[in-house]
């Protein structure tokens, strides 16, 4: 085991949407150091209804919050008392369970006397790749994409982001969700597309890009849930027929090819404009076999940097939280702030 000099000892919580996350991490000369990680996922709940359900969401996590604090610290081997700092996610995200977190860890924090701060769900994401990449050279071009996002940021340090583009109407996540739920697939739809487009044998007819007047590499992801939908329309069967079926294996190919390419289209001309040295991939879609197969032969064309988190830190969790927060000033008066379900990166 290496040999690191503590500076500090964080406790970080995430509930800004379906997962309620704990995590234990030793910020280190080195970068963090993962110490425990606890994560409790809704799947089953919101599964049968292909999509979160806010309010069931919320009650979930007040059910939760106290068991994953304590499973964290539990694993960590330490106890309140031994922390330095709390950390926790303000925003954005379903303002029911942003509350569920945020309420808690201010309430321990001010018993206990522990510096807090609350941290910006986004710069959460771009921290998770602090634990694989601690000296990422920067600037870096950071894709942010999830079921929520789909955001491509300038990153000039680890506190920083500069939006440089996002989608115009859905995020990439939803298309895999909504897409899974046409043909039967289950919930949550990104990994089970992978799982049957790693099946097929070949790809089915490759989807039309989005075309926009002012000719930028843009995202759009709308219309592919509609070329999905129109296929299952002309071949029913397909909304039955299951994962082992090679139809069905291979429009989730063509769906997972036409996602990837798309997402990292932009990527070279805007790394060449900023002078990007390094290209971050976190949130939940970055667990995706072929972005990150495809991502990592971009990064040796260019010549970028590659980090993308392991997957455990690309959805949504304690640990990124905690790594962001260890870099932050605490809030001086934490008693008077509040969750934002529609908090700007910067506030």
């Amino acid at each position: 085991m290496p040999s690191y000099t503590i500076q500090m000892l964080v406790l970080g919580l995430e509930s800004s949407c379906d997962d309620c996350s704990a995590a234990v991490v030793e910020e280190t000369v080195a970068g963090p150091v993962l110490r425990s990680l606890v994560r409790e996922s809704q799947d089953a709940i919101h599964g049968p209804f292909g999509g979160v359900v806010p309010e069931l969401a919320a009650r979930e996590h007040l059910l939760q919050v106290r068991a994953v604090m304590g499973g964290a610290l539990a694993q960590a081997g330490v106890g309140l008392k031994d922390l330095d700092r709390i950390a926790v996610t303000r925003g954005p995200g379903l303002v029911g369970s942003l509350l569920a977190t945020f309420s808690a860890s201010k309430a321990v924090a001010w018993r206990e006397g522990i510096p807090w701060v609350g941290v910006h769900h986004l710069l959460g994401h771009l921290n998770a790749a602090r634990f694989a990449a601690p000296d990422l050279p920067f600037p870096a071009l950071v894709l942010l994409v999830s079921g929520g996002h789909t955001h491509l940021y300038l990153a000039r340090d680890w506190t920083s982001l500069q939006l440089l583009q996002k989608t115009r109407d859905d995020a990439a996540g939803e298309a895999f969700d909504k897409a899974a739920r046409m043909l039967d697939l289950g919930y949550p739809g990104g990994p089970v597309v992978d799982a049957c487009a790693r099946a097929a044998d070949r790809a089915a007819e490759p989807f039309t890009p989005p075309k926009f007047r002012d000719g930028r590499a843009s995202w759009s992801f709308s219309g592919l849930k509609t070329a999905v939908k129109l296929r299952v329309e002309r071949n029913p069967r397909l909304a039955t027929a299951g994962a082992d079926d090679p139809e069905v294996q291979g429009l989730c190919r063509s769906l997972q090819e036409a996602i990837s390419t798309w997402l990292l289209k932009p990527v070279p001309a805007l790394a060449e404009e900023h002078g990007a040295h390094s290209f971050v991939i976190s949130g939940g879609v970055a667990c995706n076999s072929r972005l990150r197969a495809e991502a990592a032969d971009l990064a040796a064309r260019t010549g970028l940097a590659l980090a993308i988190p392991e997957p455990r830190l690309c959805t949504d969790n304690g640990a990124m939280i905690a790594a962001a927060g260890a870099l932050l000033e605490p809030d001086a008066e934490p008693w008077i702030q509040n969750a934002d379900a529609d908090l700007k990166l910067g506030a």
